[in-house]
């Protein structure tokens, strides 16, 4: 079962809609208008949005009253591949109307990593390790079983619904801007046809933002 049918499944049908993401998208950067309007994946964004399209320029022109949806929600597994799609389709975003994240309507989920199960049969769910350990600290006595999320597909409709989309229940991270042009140079360093950028960013960088999915 894949998540995207989960996540439909599971969402309000009066204010959420669901768009399954399949495998990588476009490197919008690498390609030009042309290729960015023949791709379905693009395409059906743009639709989803609402918003009206050049196709001379490939960009969206940001208008919140054409907006469709006040919240765009990338959710992905928590995993190296799952924040690898979750930053291409940001770079799309920021490609075709920069707006979108500038005013605040672009966010990431941040689906939990662990699934604690305890003793009363009721399920705890935790974003990554350092939130595991601490529930360990202060609840070992309470703790029937632990699971890893292997990935989004593995969870049924409720736990989508509970972990992804109620609003009261949910973990998602609004993305900022405080620099457009520190932004708009990143996106060129990471995503660009120029690779120097993108290895000396990555030899800078190579020790921060390790995961542990053990």
């Amino acid at each position: 079962k894949s998540a995207a049918s989960g996540l439909v499944a599971a969402r309000d049908s009066e204010f959420q809609a669901v768009y399954g993401v399949r495998g990588k998208m476009l490197s919008v950067l690498k390609s030009t208008p042309e290729k960015i309007l023949a791709n379905q994946e693009i395409n059906n964004i743009i639709q989803a949005l609402g918003l009206d399209y050049n196709p001379k320029t490939a960009k969206m022109v940001y208008d919140k009253n054409k907006l469709r949806y006040d919240k765009i929600i990338a959710a992905c597994d928590a995993d190296p591949d799952g924040n690898a799609i979750e930053n291409l389709l940001f770079n799309i975003l920021w490609y075709l109307c920069p707006e979108l994240i500038i005013e605040g309507h672009v966010y990431s989920a941040v689906p939990p990593l662990f699934r604690v199960t305890t003793k009363k049969n009721e399920y705890v769910y935790l974003k990554d390790a350092d939130a595991l350990k601490k529930y360990q600290a202060s609840h070992s006595s309470n703790i029937k079983s632990i699971g890893r999320n292997k990935g989004l597909g593995e969870q049924d409709s409720d736990e989508l619904s509970e972990t992804l989309l109620d609003p009261n229940t949910r973990h998602i991270v609004k993305l900022t801007v405080s620099d457009i042009g520190a932004t708009d140079d990143l996106f060129n360093d990471l995503y660009g046809k120029k690779v120097e950028p993108r290895v000396k960013f990555l030899l800078e960088h190579s020790e921060e933002g390790e995961y542990d999915y053990s």
